[in-house]
């Protein structure tokens, strides 16, 4: 007669269990600490894996205290840490093609629907060795802050004179508005503004008053010109590795997030805006020309390093 074998009388026995028969725990490296508004809605997020995946699987998280912003894409790729959450910026050498998210009209829930965010996940598959479980913070806009006025009467180059601190992702709006750009960690961008040695940053509205930055920033530029994209990948091997359940339940919680996520994305922009308002900075509306070339520049400057890819997901990324 056949008798089922529990997982002790099989640990007994010196056989292993099925992989979805055990709890287990992801480590899970996140590019800035969980104090910081981004950390903390990852937080949000794993701390509710955690009470619903008692017994199925946890996260257990780090920031860059553990593991170094910049070389976080690589831990996961390399499987030193199973799970990663960042912008895909931080890595735009090894996936150019996921950097386009910044540039999407649709939000997250939406590019799932049209089936974008399958083709982000092959991209990162083939290139990273990891699986892109699902992103935030779409809907969160990039704006260009400053502590003097720029020269609007310039249509052309209003930046220029201009020294801004810059990510790699909008490093070619700014060139092609006239102005210099310095590449600074965060943490470093307080000083650079005290000192004036930048005479602004580009930043999502999220964040600046944590920063304290606002001390120093006098402008905000609007409209915001890229999205802010924060992915949350697993390392491919490991994923692979896990049991049926474990893998359904990441997908559940995926899109636990992307239901939950604008909720807090009001909240949040909302209180953010506040903090801006109550600091003084100003806000100069630049008009809808501004967006268009943010995007203009960007997409072209990703085609060329990336043709097919880009080529393939700028309809499925754009209203018309």
């Amino acid at each position: 007669m056949r008798r089922l074998l529990s997982v002790a009388a099989l640990a007994a026995m010196g056989l292993s269990a099925p992989a979805g028969a055990q709890e287990v725990t992801l480590k899970a490296a996140v590019f800035v600490p969980p104090t910081s508004v981004y950390g903390a809605i990852f937080k949000r997020w794993a701390d509710e894996v955690n009470r619903r995946g008692k017994g199925t699987l946890q996260i257990n998280s780090v920031g860059p205290e553990a593991v170094p912003t910049f070389e976080q894409w690589n831990a996961v790729k390399s499987g030193v840490v199973d799970m990663h959450a960042g912008p895909p910026a931080y890595y735009l050498g090894q996936v150019v093609e996921t950097e386009s998210m910044v540039l999407s009209d649709y939000s997250v829930p939406e590019m799932r629907k049209n089936g974008t965010l399958k083709l982000f996940d092959e991209y990162h598959r083939q290139k990273l060795n990891a699986v892109q479980l699902t992103a935030y913070g779409d809907g969160v806009g990039f704006n260009l802050y400053t502590i003097r006025p720029i020269n609007t009467a310039n249509k052309e180059k209003p930046l220029e004179g201009f020294t801004l601190r810059a990510t790699p992702n909008f490093i070619p709006f700014f060139i092609a508005l006239g102005a210099r750009t310095v590449t600074t960690p965060p943490g470093e961008i307080y000083t650079a503004l005290e000192r004036r040695t930048v005479d602004g940053y580009g930043w999502p509205i999220w964040g600046i008053g944590d920063f304290q930055w606002t001390k120093f920033t006098k402008y905000r530029y609007d409209p915001s010109f890229f999205s802010v994209i924060v992915n949350i990948l697993v390392n491919q091997d490991r994923f692979n590795k896990l049991g049926k359940k474990q893998r359904d339940f990441l997908h559940e919680m995926s899109l636990w997030m992307e239901a939950e996520f604008p909720k807090w994305r009001a909240e949040i922009n909302a209180k953010e805006a506040d903090i801006q308002k109550k600091a003084g900075v100003e806000v100069v509306d630049m008009g809808p020309a501004w967006r268009k070339k943010a995007h203009d520049v960007y997409w072209e400057a990703l085609a060329k390093r990336a043709p097919e890819g880009i080529a393939k997901l700028r309809p499925l990324l754009t209203k018309h």
